[in-house]
């Protein structure tokens, strides 16, 4: 596999500076979106209008699968890896290469921590269902996200950095109509410049293929790769960020590699987990049928967030 496999899209050209008319043309004009703006948040307020993504009684901003997503389709990634079975280890590659832990989720506990987690109550990707944080539980030491019908959930870690390693535990349960997803999104909320690593991305049903899928640039390009495998069972996907590059892992082998400087994220990301709903795209999740169980779940056992 190549170092850095990329699909790149043309740079926008560069802004000129306007005469001196147009510059006044374009202060009033900023001062009248800015008067629009102050009157949208005043009705917001007195309305009662609120965000979509919640810790406690906290708001923040819209999840992940509301900024944007669907504005390009996903791209089946070019690149193509298998897990070999002799090289498979239970142990965090970020372990053996002796990153710091900053800090972590064991899921030990009997709910969901809000001191931890944001809770996402907004639409999913593609707007077909909506996300429900009673979709999210703990018990017997692994939190466990049910989707079922057009209700699924979606949850984000409040505190955000800028490189690093994130690894997760995790597993699905088979259900054509879902599609699990693992990912660092930007705290900026400005997708797609502010990049997007989608680590563990299961779409289909059958749960046979998992992506690494790495987006930047204002055009949304994308990079990644395929991995094959049964990703029913459990496995520890990774991300590893770092001002040179961007790295994926499953079970401590290496299945994605970037070292191309257009490709890193420029801001800092946090880690997001949660499971959308079909049809979105052009067939990457697939709609629910008849094989679709009744409540399909993305259970994860534990979360480690690691320094450079």
């Amino acid at each position: 596999m190549s170092d850095t496999q990329q699909l790149v899209m043309p740079d926008p050209p560069p802004p000129g500076r306007p005469p001196a008319d147009r510059r006044r043309l374009v202060l009033v004009v900023v001062a009248i979106a800015a008067v629009a703006a102050l009157v949208a948040v005043l009705i917001a307020v007195v309305g009662g209008g609120g965000k979509e993504r919640t810790s406690g009684s906290q708001t923040s901003t819209p999840a992940p699968a509301e900024v944007g997503r669907d504005t390009n389709d996903p791209m089946r990634p070019q690149g193509q890896a298998t897990l070999d079975p002799s090289t498979r280890s239970d142990a965090e590659a970020a372990i053996r290469g002796n990153w710091p832990l900053l800090t972590h989720d064991e899921f030990d506990g009997t709910a969901v921590s809000t001191g931890t987690w944001d809770f996402y109550t907004g639409k999913t990707t593609g707007g077909v269902g909506r996300h429900d944080p009673k979709n999210l539980s703990v018990s017997d030491g692994t939190m466990k996200l049910t989707s079922h019908g057009y209700s699924s959930a979606g949850m984000a870690w409040s505190d955000g950095q800028r490189y690093g390693r994130w690894e997760v535990r995790a597993r699905t349960q088979r259900g054509t109509g879902y599609g699990a997803v693992i990912l660092l999104w930007p705290d900026a909320e400005d997708w797609p410049e502010g990049g997007e690593i989608n680590f563990m991305e299961i779409p289909k049903g059958q749960r046979n293929e998992s992506h690494f899928v790495l987006h930047y640039g204002q055009d949304n390009s994308q990079v990644g790769t395929t991995v094959q495998g049964d990703f029913t069972q459990w496995h520890n996907y990774a991300v590893e960020w770092t001002p040179d590059h961007v790295a994926g892992f499953i079970d401590g082998q290496q299945i994605f590699r970037s070292s191309d400087p257009k490709t890193i994220p420029p801001r800092p990301m946090h880690l997001a987990i949660q499971q959308d709903i079909g049809p979105y795209g052009k067939d990457w999740i697939p709609p629910l049928d008849n094989t679709t169980p009744d409540r399909v779940q993305l259970e994860v056992d534990w979360v480690r967030i690691y320094g450079i």
